[in-house]
């Protein structure tokens, strides 16, 4: 083989390999970007897409339900009654605390209208334990979202 055509041979491998390497390293990702991605709500009812925002902290978007045109009827604020749940930030600043576990934000439930402090524990990689709570984390309720990866954004109606 000529020295050209080793060259070329080692730099068609280099490119074939740098792909591959790439896709790896953001699959795995830093420990604390693991909650990071779509969450079907217990209840079945909504999809919540958990990003981290520009200031660092993790943030939860309505992205999809079973009632794509519901109002938030139940808003404290009477201007807010009128928007639509879809697309609304139900989940602000959580903060990676190690371990597989984010604290310090807070979560709305558009059924109360009430805000809520919150911590998230990741189970497994297809689950998170999400605790909406008052004061004490054993004042609250718990619920177990998993990890949606379904395309559409519609769910069906649930039995009342």
């Amino acid at each position: 083989m000529t020295a050209p055509a080793a060259r070329a041979l080692l730099a068609a491998l280099l490119l074939a390999a740098v792909p591959a390497a790439g896709a790896a390293a953001s699959d795995a990702g830093p420990p604390d970007a693991a909650i990071l991605g779509n969450w079907l709500t217990e209840p079945r009812d909504g999809i919540i897409a958990i990003t981290r925002s520009a200031d660092g902290l993790y943030e939860g978007r309505i992205i999809g339900g079973n009632a794509p045109q519901r109002l938030d009827a139940r808003n404290p604020d009477p201007a807010r009654r009128s928007l639509l749940l879809l697309g609304q930030v139900i989940l602000t600043g959580m903060r990676y605390g190690g371990e597989g576990v984010w604290t310090g934000g807070r979560i709305y439930d558009p059924d109360s209208g009430r805000t809520y402090r919150c911590r998230i524990e990741l189970r497994g990689d297809a689950q998170l334990q999400v605790r909406g709570y008052i004061g004490f984390a054993l004042l609250g309720r718990t619920q177990l979202w998993t990890r949606y990866l379904g395309s559409s954004m519609t769910l069906p109606a649930t039995a009342p």
